[in-house]
C-alpha cells in the first residue's frame, strides 16, 4: 500500500542557509529586524493574533532613517516573507525573524562578561580548588589541580562545560549560572536522546565508539586519552547542534532532566556540578556488552533506581524506572 504524505501537496519556498546568511548580512536588514521586534514581539504565537503589534511602511522607514524609498523598499522586501510579513494593517517579524532577534538579544554583552573566580566547592575528584570561567559563550567549571573528567576530549582539569548565553548572566551569580547551565545542558541530552535536535528540531545521527582496551585506573586511559570507556556522538543532521560526551553522561543528563521536570516544586537553583559529578561517581553503574553492542547504565537517584540500554546508535533499547527499596523515608 502506497504511503499517504502528511501534506501532499504542499511545495516548500525554502531558503537555504547560503541565502538566509546573505540576506542578513546587512545592516539596514538587522536594523529592520530590530526595530519591528522592539515594536511588538510578545509571544511565540502572535503570527496568529488580531492584537500583535505591527509598523506602517512610513512608520519603519521613519524609524530605520533610510530616506531613499528605493533603497529601503529594496531591504525590506528581501526579508519577506521569511523574516519579515506585511499584513492589512503593516509590517510584524515572522516567527523566524524572532528568533533571530532572541538570538541577538542572548549574546548581547559577551565581549564585557568574560570572567574567572574561584568557588567555595571543592573538586570532587581530588579535593582541589575549583574556579569557573565565562569565555566565548562557554561556562566552564574546572579543577585547578587535577586533570578533570574529560581527559583529552576537553581542555586540562575541565569538570563541566557548556555554551551558555550572555544575556542569561546578567541577572544570576556564579551559583544560580551553574545550576541553569546543568539544567539547559540535561535538557539539550534529553532532546537529543530522543532523536530531536533542541536548536532546530532537526534529526540526530548517532554512533558509539567503546575503547576496547580500556585502563584507567583513575587517570585517563593511556589508549583512549579518557577516564571513560564508552563514549557517543550525537549530531543533528541539519543544523550541526553536536555533543560528545562518556554514555554514562548522556544518561545521567536524561535521569536528571526527567527527575527534575517530574518535580511540581521545581527549583531551577538546586543542581550543583558537584551533585551532578558525585552521582556519576557513585551512583552509575556501566556494562557494555558486544555483537550487537549494547550499553546498559543503572544509575540510582534518592528514591528511584534507572536502568537504560542503549545501543550502537544511542537508541533507548530497554528504560526501566523503579522504586528504590533501600531508600529509608523518614
Amino acid at each position: 500500500m502506497d504511503q499517504t504524505r502528511f501534506t501532499p501537496d504542499l511545495e516548500l519556498d525554502g531558503l537555504s542557509p547560503e541565502e538566509a546568511f546573505a540576506v542578513l548580512g546587512n545592516e539596514i536588514r538587522l536594523d529592520i529586524i530590530r526595530v519591528l521586534w522592539r515594536a511588538g514581539a510578545a509571544y511565540e504565537y502572535d503570527d496568529g493574533s488580531d492584537t500583535v503589534e505591527t509598523l506602517s511602511y512610513s512608520e519603519l522607514q521613519t524609524e530605520i532613517e533610510v530616506d531613499d524609498n528605493g533603497k529601503f523598499n529594496y531591504h525590506l522586501s528581501k526579508l519577506s516573507p521569511h523574516f519579515v510579513r506585511r499584513t492589512d494593517d503593516g509590517y510584524r517579524l515572522s516567527s523566524a525573524g524572532k528568533r533571530i532577534a532572541r538570538t541577538v538579544i542572548a549574546v548581547s554583552g559577551a565581549g564585557t562578561l568574560e570572567f574567572s573566580q574561584e568557588l567555595d566547592e571543592r573538586c570532587p575528584l581530588c579535593g582541589a580548588a575549583v574556579a569557573v570561567t565565562y569565555e566565548d559563550q562557554w561556562l566552564r567549571v574546572r579543577c585547578t589541580e587535577c586533570y578533570g573528567l574529560f581527559g583529552d576530549h576537553a581542555p586540562t582539569g575541565t569538570l563541566f562545560l557548556t555554551s551558555y548565553p550572555a544575556g542569561g548572566l546578567t541577572t544570576r551569580d556564579s551559583e544560580q549560572a551553574l545550576a541553569a547551565g546543568l539544567y539547559r545542558c540535561a535538557l539539550d541530552i534529553t532532546y537529543l536522546m530522543y532523536g530531536i535536535c533542541r536548536e532546530c528540531a532537526g534529526r540526530i545521527s548517532s554512533s558509539v565508539t567503546v575503547c576496547d582496551a580500556h585502563d584507567s585506573e583513575g587517570q585517563p586511559c593511556d589508549t583512549c586519552g579518557t577516564p571513560f570507556p564508552v563514549w557517543a556522538d550525537m549530531k543533528c543532521e541539519n543544523c550541526r547542534f553536536a555533543k560528545r560526551l562518556p554514555v554514562e553522561m548522556f544518561t545521567t543528563g536524561l535521569v536528571l532532566a526527567t527527575e527534575l521536570t517530574g518535580d511540581p516544586e521545581l527549583d531551577i537553583d538546586s543542581p550543583t556540578v558537584n551533585g551532578a559529578i558525585q552521582l556519576l561517581q557513585n551512583n552509575v553503574e556501566t556494562d557494555v556488552s558486544t555483537k550487537p553492542i549494547r550499553v546498559s547504565v543503572s544509575l540510582e537517584v534518592e528514591t528511584t533506581a534507572f536502568t537504560l540500554t542503549l545501543d550502537d546508535e544511542m537508541n533507548i533499547v530497554e528504560f526501566d524506572r523503579e522504586p528504590r527499596t533501600d531508600t529509608v523515608v523518614s
